[in-house]
């Protein structure tokens, strides 16, 4: 058997395992799932990391495990599944340490030289470092240079929707967390500046976080009825607006592979993002969405009034976002990956 730890909390990567669950890969590898951090409070997350740390160590304990595969994203949950690693090495069990964070540039970046060595040795210690993209192996490689690093991106099934027009073709969607990091506020002032050219145009922001900062900004920028919050949207919601909308912006600052562009590119919608992280692997500007520099609202504005104001455009960079999606991020094309890796690293039977 293995084990597989991971973060309930709303966010991309609960997506990605669920993604595991929903497509096979769960069962097919008999793994079993453990997770050891949720979005409720501080009380109830001290229990379930509790729980989590007593069920993780008496299966150790007690049943054959082959390997265990540890999804982290940056700060407490980086020192968090550190802790899941130096018990599973404990047992004489290898691990995978599977890395989510947006962040770790900065957060490697911003520690004292003991704290780095720390980090460096909970990198190279383990049996396999997953990381999303080229750029994320280039910059882990450079501070743990033993490490042993494999790119596997996060994934998207297709939906069912070639061809299908937008029934809302001048909706632009935002997914995630409201705030500054993805660039929620420098998108609702740049659609702002474009919305008197494009009547019907809407944006709809779907998310936690900051939600009140961004109510009064759309008031304040007298959006009320062109601007929605539409809160913490997932499950059929999220699949109706992605298939409904005409495009998808996340003008980020800091991003490692985003679900939601993976997603919103599968569903067919152009999609304008930022030069972060591993985006720029995944979107080639001008073909199959826009690109941009984080916090370049005039460029933001410019491509959002493009988008709006030439139909062909948007549909021509949407079909092409979802080719892209179906060559090279698909389940059929990234599970093997892992597969692969799993087969690489677990324990020999006896």
């Amino acid at each position: 058997m293995k084990i597989m730890i991971w973060n309930a909390a709303r966010g991309g990567m609960r997506s990605v395992v669920e993604a595991y669950q929903r497509d096979g890969f769960v069962e097919a590898e008999n793994v079993t799932l453990i997770h050891s951090y949720t979005d409720a409070g501080t009380i109830a997350r001290q229990i379930l990391l509790l729980r989590a740390l007593a069920s993780y160590i008496w299966t150790l304990a007690t049943k054959r495990v082959d390997l265990v595969h540890i999804h982290a994203a940056m700060r407490g949950s980086f020192w968090r599944k550190g802790l899941f690693s130096s018990l599973a090495r404990m047992f004489k069990v290898p691990v995978i340490l599977h890395l989510h964070g947006s962040e770790m540039k900065l957060f490697y970046g911003s520690q004292r030289p003991a704290v780095q060595k720390m980090i460096r040795g909970h990198l190279e210690k383990a049996d396999r470092v997953v990381v999303l993209s080229q750029s994320w192996k280039d910059f882990v490689s450079s501070i743990a240079p033993a490490a042993r690093i494999s790119v596997v991106p996060n994934y998207v099934t297709l939906p069912d929707l070639p061809g299908q027009a937008a029934q809302n073709p001048r909706d632009i969607l935002f997914l995630g967390l409201i705030g500054p990091r993805k660039g929620t506020f420098d998108l609702i002032e740049s659609f702002a500046s474009i919305v008197p050219n494009h009547e019907g145009a809407r944006l709809i922001i779907g998310g936690n976080g900051q939600v009140d900062e961004a109510a009064v900004l759309i008031r304040e920028r007298g959006l009320d009825g062109h601007a929605v919050l539409a809160g913490w949207v997932d499950g059929a919601k999220k699949t109706e607006l992605l298939a409904t909308s005409g495009i998808y912006a996340l003008p980020s600052y800091n991003e490692g592979l985003p679900m939601s562009v993976l997603e919103a590119m599968a569903a067919g919608l152009a999609v304008v993002t930022t030069r972060v992280g591993g985006i720029p692997e995944l979107v080639t500007d001008g073909v199959d969405g826009i690109l941009l520099e984080p916090g370049d609202r005039v460029g933001l504005s410019r491509a959002l009034d493009a988008l709006l104001g030439d139909d062909k455009m948007r549909r021509r960079i949407a079909e092409a976002g979802r080719a892209r999606i179906e060559a090279q991020y698909s389940n059929h094309v990234v599970l093997p990956m892992l597969h692969t890796i799993y087969a690489e690293v677990a324990r020999p039977a006896h």
